[in-house]
């Protein structure tokens, strides 16, 4: 299988990448949440959005300090128009893409585990072959 991580491309704005969540060649723009060890990736697609939401997420992005941190952090300090938290009202559309590329919603009690990869030439692996 192709390494799930290799196949993004930055977008215009920082926490905008393009990833190619079908593993299908077929790239969809997203805001990046958060990035974990194992290689689960938060994030929500754009195309989801509406005007008046991606204007608001805009502005977040546009934010002086949006390199320094992750979005789900920005997200959190900024109350929108409407008079909700950013991360509360842009949460509802976060999912989690784990390092497989199996894809499910950011509830709790789920969490991709890393990809293991088994060298055949080790010798613990060589013994349990002949058994």
């Amino acid at each position: 299988m192709a390494d799930v991580m290799e196949q993004t491309i930055k977008g215009k704005f920082p926490h905008v990448e393009w990833l190619d969540l079908g593993q299908n060649g077929v790239l969809v723009e997203c805001a990046i949440m958060k990035r974990e060890p194992t290689g689960d990736v938060f994030f929500f697609p754009l195309d989801t959005l509406d005007h008046i939401d991606k204007t608001r997420l805009a502005r977040i992005l546009r934010n002086r300090n949006a390199e320094l941190f992750p979005l789900w952090d920005l997200m959190s300090q900024v109350t929108l128009g409407n008079g909700v938290n950013a991360l509360t009202y842009f949460q509802q559309l976060v999912k989690v893409r784990t390092a497989s590329g199996q894809i499910f919603g950011a509830t709790a009690g789920r969490h991709g585990t890393p990809e293991v990869r088994v060298n055949p030439n080790h010798p613990s692996y060589r013994a349990a072959a002949k058994e």
